[in-house]
């Protein structure tokens, strides 16, 4: 397996990849990486937390970090040096189609964090948050509009809009078939409500796109990357991904809107940016704001993530496949043996044209009559059997 660090891991469900299934087959395991999901630690920290020795703890680490899943770095303690641990990974995907890698569409990965947006319109009550604290004050929307927000992971409103917008700088859009935005959400209740429903609306450059039904406010349960100073009720969110095509609008694969991919690519004909709006209305069916979540908050460890998906250029065809399509001009190797043999035709000898050379002179041309009524026979011989017949007309 390869070992070098990265925020995403995919692996197959391949031998290959034991190491890693082994290393999570294992309590102890599990709680180390829950504990340093919150904060590096030593190898006498995890021990203590976890009640067992250094010696135990030191082992189960070096399980983990074969599997690529911890890092670990030395620096310098109060009695010498001593061995900090972190998180190698923030994900891992596993992959059980084994046609996966020969099937994968290309594709360009734009992530952006959820305080990156450019306008917005907000009503409280509201608020953000960041990875250790409250940021600002809530129920007031300005800070909404706060230049220093860049450490925000999590928003709320009661209603209102915020637009992101996506960069194109780095995206083929002539080859652009499918775009693909997946983030954490959920509607928006003081404290929190399972049940407490909300239209949650997007729009892509302009274009309505459709509405999604939030079912609730979710705090029922810590979320998975909720940070521990956390109290305020909303925990975590749904992950939904929003899907534009030939074919219209998708939420997870259910249908929600008619715009298409060529209607969103019509509108950025000489743009460097598309604009993503997502909003809770206070005239919707269902006005229940929302919540946005981002890295460190919720239960998925991620921003707001795009997908430009990319048509696949035309493979050039094989020779068996050329063959087939014109089989007279096309001819596969093991057939071009057929035309070194000398054939005859209704009691007529003829030289094929790779034994021209030994022909008499006025034979060889393979534009005189008999040169090319043999190489049209020796191809009719390689293409249809000696079923086929050439009518050549003699000068």
């Amino acid at each position: 397996m390869n070992h070098e660090t990265k925020e995403i891991l995919y692996l197959r469900a391949e031998e290959d990849a034991l190491p890693f299934f082994q290393a999570l087959a294992n309590k102890n395991r599990l709680e180390i990486l829950r504990i340093l999901r919150q904060k590096d630690a030593s190898i006498k920290e995890l021990g203590e937390q976890l009640d067992l020795s250094s010696a135990v703890v030191t082992k189960h680490v070096q399980a983990l970090e074969e599997a690529g899943i911890v890092r670990s770095t030395t620096r310098p303690g109060k009695r010498g040096l001593k061995k900090l641990c972190s998180l190698a990974l923030n994900e891992a995907q596993v992959i059980f189609d084994n046609n996966y890698g020969n099937s994968a569409r290309s594709f360009t990965e734009v992530e952006i964090p959820i305080s990156a947006y450019e306008t917005c319109e907000i009503t409280a009550p509201c608020g953000m948050a960041g990875e250790d604290r409250i940021f600002g004050s809530i129920d007031d929307p300005r800070y909404f509009g706060a230049a220093n927000r860049y450490s925000v992971t999590l928003l709320w409103f009661t209603s209102g809009y915020v637009e992101y917008p996506i960069p194109l700088m780095d995206v083929d859009l002539e080859r652009v078939e499918e775009l693909e935005i997946s983030m954490e959400l959920c509607s928006e209740h003081p404290g929190f409500n399972s049940s407490w429903k909300s239209d949650i609306s997007f729009a892509l450059a302009g274009l309505d796109l459709g509405i999604w039904t939030s079912p609730g406010d979710f705090g029922d349960r810590k979320g998975r990357y909720t940070p521990p100073w956390w109290t305020l009720g909303t925990e975590y969110g749904l992950l939904k991904t929003l899907t534009v095509n030939s074919e219209g609008t998708f939420m997870d694969g259910i249908r929600i809107g008619s715009v298409t991919i060529d209607d969103i690519l019509q509108r950025l004909t000489g743009q460097d940016r598309l604009s993503l709006r997502i909003s809770a209305d206070a005239d919707a069916m269902h006005p229940g704001g929302l919540n946005l979540f981002g890295r460190h908050f919720g239960d998925y460890d991620q921003n707001i993530r795009v997908l430009f998906y990319y048509q696949e250029p035309e493979k050039p065809e094989t020779s068996s496949q050329q063959t087939d399509r014109h089989p007279v001009t096309a001819i596969s190797r093991s057939r071009r043996q057929v035309c070194r043999t000398v054939t005859s035709c209704r009691n007529r000898s003829f030289l094929t044209p790779f034994d021209m050379t030994k022909a008499p002179a006025e034979n060889r041309s393979l534009f005189s009559g008999r040169g090319l009524f043999a190489l049209l026979y020796a191809l009719s011989v390689v293409a249809f059997g000696h079923s086929a017949v050439f009518h050549v007309r003699e000068q």
